[in-house]
């Protein structure tokens, strides 16, 4: 894994801990601090399982209560060693690093503390955008569109008023993300280009290879495969310069993704493990539970359904605890695809009917087409042709609007199929 290896989960988290540390104290101060607050060791024993499988599936997702501790340990320990600036600098990085474990209740906490810092500071304006477009970004994962709204603009004016075009550009591309999600492509595709726009002059290799990602989902989505693997491998190449897990991570499950559409199931399970590997070593938990979805996904298309069952629960278990809604509704779909292959119909529809309306209330339009797909091949397996019907007609007319010919064939497949 690029060359870094350490032994354990707690030791993996230590050393990003370390790694934020190294940024404000000398190493003397670093070591001081390690020796001081990660006396306490992982509970996580995973030795010895032989399966890949099975070591994904008893994950222990608890193992973040003691790095909440030691990051409230390290804001006390930096607070009266750091100039005000410095320790907004580190309480920035430390919301970042709660956003990537999945701590998003402390992360939260963190960039509030930031806001309410700054805001009265005129030189510290981009700190305070800065907060603001984090808990935009943080209200986003949990499907709560209002907040997530309200602080992104708010971020997007201070950046705009201080003339910082990268800040602007990231207030976009977090836009487009959430429309991408929504599954309105077209606000997806105006935002990301709009952030192009700020970032013209702008030499920026990882905001560009964020948006290369980005720009590779939508290819994806709308069946342009060869033009979304193209912008997927440039952005890993630069990530992969800049030692960048997390961005890693993403990339290769969105790999992952495409390989899923096209079928190649074999491919798509690799990258996913490469997903996971990293994820669990650095305890990205929302991509390790990304990664479980699509996996339980992929194993319902194999027809192994007592292990996609097993990677579906573990993956909800994951969701609940990050408060990941959409994602929660996702896998309320492959639970229902799991119980309409083992012959409990109600199960399935209940299943089915409650992440259509889940989807509905978060307005993902994508993920309900999705779930509509499902339902619509469910009735038709009950000989409930006219309910089926409807469903069917619901997904089709989304893929005509999103113009994705290659999704509009597959339904039209389905409905032909006898």
């Amino acid at each position: 894994m690029l060359g870094i290896k350490v032994n354990s989960l707690s030791e993996k988290r230590k050393l990003l801990i370390e790694d934020i540390l190294e940024r404000f104290f000398t190493r003397k101060e670093v070591n001081q601090f390690s020796e001081k607050f990660f006396g306490e060791k992982s509970r996580l024993r995973l030795r010895g399982i032989k399966s890949l499988d099975k070591e994904q599936i008893n994950f222990d997702i608890n193992q973040n209560s003691i790095v909440n501790t030691q990051i409230d340990l390290l804001i006390t320990y930096s607070k009266s060693r750091l100039s005000p600036y410095k320790f907004i600098e580190l309480l920035l990085l430390l919301g970042q690093y709660a956003i990537t474990i999945g701590e998003l209740a402390t992360s939260i906490y963190i960039h509030e503390k930031i806001i309410k810092g700054t805001k009265a500071d005129k030189d510290l304006t981009n700190f305070t955008a800065s907060a603001m477009l984090a808990l935009g970004e943080i209200y986003s994962r949990q499907a709560i569109w209002d907040l997530s709204f309200k602080n992104i603009k708010q971020a997007y004016d201070l950046f705009e008023k201080t003339n910082d075009p990268k800040g602007c550009a990231s207030c976009e591309n977090l836009l487009g993300t959430i429309y991408g999600d929504l599954g309105d492509l077209k606000s997806a595709r105006d935002h990301f280009e709009k952030s192009l726009d700020w970032l013209e002059n702008v030499s920026d290799s990882a905001q560009k290879g964020k948006l290369e990602i980005n720009i590779g989902i939508i290819n994806n989505i709308l069946g342009d495969y060869e033009a979304a693997l193209s912008y997927y491998r440039r952005a890993l190449v630069n990530f992969e310069k800049l030692r960048d897990l997390k961005r890693i991570v993403e990339i290769r499950h969105n790999i992952g993704m495409l390989y899923t559409k096209k079928k190649q199931l074999s491919l798509a399970i690799k990258e996913f493990d490469r997903c996971i590997t990293i994820a669990m070593q650095t305890g990205y938990l929302s991509s390790v539970g990304l990664a479980y979805l699509s996996k339980a996904f992929i194993y319902t298309e194999q027809k192994d359904f007592y292990i996609a069952e097993a990677f579906a629960d573990k993956a909800l278990e994951i969701c609940r605890k990050i408060n990941d809604k959409l994602s929660i509704a996702d896998l309320y779909k492959i639970k229902g695809i799991i119980f309409k292959n083992q012959k409990k119909f109600t199960m399935a529809e209940d299943y089915l009917l409650t992440s259509l309306r889940l989807n509905r209330e978060l307005k993902n339009q994508l993920n309900e087409t999705e779930t509509s797909i499902e339902l619509g091949k469910l009735y038709k397996d009950l000989n409930r042709n006219e309910d089926s019907a409807k469903y069917f007609k619901n997904a089709l007319k989304y893929y005509k609007k999103i113009n994705s010919s290659v999704e509009t064939e597959k339904v039209k497949e389905i409905l032909l199929a006898k």
